[in-house]
């Protein structure tokens, strides 16, 4: 069985790769697959999650630990092993560091959301979070579209500020501020929220400032999580999730239905790119992304990943 490293995986493997594996998952796949809700399992404010998958050749499983609370210690939120096996043997062909496939896996999802459901002229990206989904959103609007200029949102500055240094290097052609909750969402057209807060962090603003704009919410995953206001949940114009999955995870979407009729007819990622599914006059709406994730997604990208590097 190979292992293989995040710092390798992030050597030979790129996001617009993992863009285009789930894309072309979804427009060109053979067989059907199986990727059951994965398994919750809540520790106070942790949570342990359990992500298996089946598609072709393959078998996957992920194993999760979120502790919302490393941050104060100076520790990654997220911790993760992801193994692929050989789905008729079962024996396992290759194990890796799960932060760099879900890094890659959720900024794939969020960028192909900025591709179809953005308005055409986008070209401003607010980041709510630093951590590491932040970055990987980052990535995949560089992939989704010719991003211009963003602005960086952190509950500490600091980490802000170093966000900031770190992307400058990364992007030099690209302009990055540090703002206020408010500047970033007005002059943004694309924001992304990713944090783990289990309150709202958006602020409240005229129905006006929302108008042109498309929010990627990517943070909340469990019930009692919600990053996205009222507000924002009862006036999005449009909502679409990547999953289905994500109309019962998610508290940002629990309540959205308690908000929005119809909201189960909100259509799915599969749908958005199968259909080629643009919105009608964007530029006029607020958009609303919700993206939790599934395990279909990690096996397609871990596949991508082992058939490059290893076949």
């Amino acid at each position: 069985m190979e292992v293989i490293s995040a710092n390798d995986i992030n050597k030979g493997y790129s996001m617009k790769e993992a863009m285009k594996s789930i894309e072309d998952f979804h427009n060109y796949k053979e067989d059907s697959y199986i990727s059951p809700d994965r398994m919750h399992v809540e520790d106070g404010k942790n949570t342990a999650l359990l992500m298996p998958a089946f598609y072709g050749n393959y078998y996957s499983t992920k194993l999760v630990g979120v502790a919302p609370n490393n941050s104060s210690k100076g520790k990654d939120t997220i911790h993760s092993l992801m193994i692929l096996y050989d789905r008729e043997t079962m024996v396992p062909l290759f194990m890796c560091d799960g932060i760099a496939i879900t890094s890659l896996r959720t900024g794939a999802l969020g960028g192909l959301g900025m591709k179809y459901l953005a308005k055409n002229d986008a070209k401003t990206l607010g980041i709510i979070g630093t951590g590491t989904q932040g970055w990987s959103h980052m990535q995949s609007a560089m992939v989704a579209r010719d991003i211009e200029e963003v602005h960086i949102f952190n509950r500490t500055k600091e980490k802000a500020d170093q966000f900031k240094l770190k992307a400058e290097k990364e992007f030099p052609n690209v302009h990055f501020h540090v703002s206020s909750i408010e500047d970033l969402v007005k002059q943004s057209d694309i924001i992304v929220t990713a944090t783990t807060s289990p309150q709202p962090v958006l602020p409240e603003l005229s129905p006006l400032d929302w108008k042109g704009k498309l929010i990627v919410g990517v943070g909340s995953f469990r019930p009692d999580m919600q990053e996205i206001t009222d507000q924002v949940l009862q006036e999005a114009d449009e909502v679409y999730v990547d999953f289905n999955s994500a109309l019962h995870e998610s508290g940002d979407m629990i309540r959205a239905k308690d908000l929005k009729p119809n909201l189960e007819e909100s259509l799915n990622l599969e749908t958005i790119i199968t259909e080629e599914h643009f919105p009608s006059s964007p530029e006029n709406k607020t958009i609303l992304f919700k993206s939790v994730g599934a395990a279909i997604f990690d096996l397609i990208v871990t596949k991508s990943i082992y058939e490059k590097l290893y076949k």
